[in-house]
């Protein structure tokens, strides 16, 4: 998901129906029914600041957005969400992840 998508989404709620922005949430994401108009309110919300959004509407941190990748078996979609945000190579990015996955206790 593009960061400046809530912006956008913003823009359009001022004029446009509800419904439509909804309809143009999930064609641009992929989202269930209920994930876009969760994504959709937080947006009205003025929530949607990415510490304020919850991880599944692509909020929260880099750790818990990776968490719930793996956690839905996405690693190829981590792996490029950690090299988008950080600029890792792919090796630096799975290496990353797998930090992630083992326990440090």
């Amino acid at each position: 998901m593009s960061p400046s998508l809530p912006l956008h989404i913003a823009d359009l709620l001022t004029n446009t129906p509800k419904i439509k922005v909804v309809k143009e949430v999930r064609s641009l994401t992929g989202f269930p029914l209920e994930t876009a108009v969760g994504f959709c309110n937080a947006v009205e919300a003025q929530q949607f600041l990415r510490e304020h959004v919850p991880p599944e509407f692509g909020g929260g941190s880099l750790v818990s957005r990776i968490r719930l990748l793996h956690s839905d078996e996405d690693s190829l979609t981590a792996i490029r969400l950690v090299q988008a945000e950080t600029g890792m190579t792919v090796a630096e990015a799975r290496r990353f992840l797998s930090s992630l996955a083992t326990p440090t206790d």
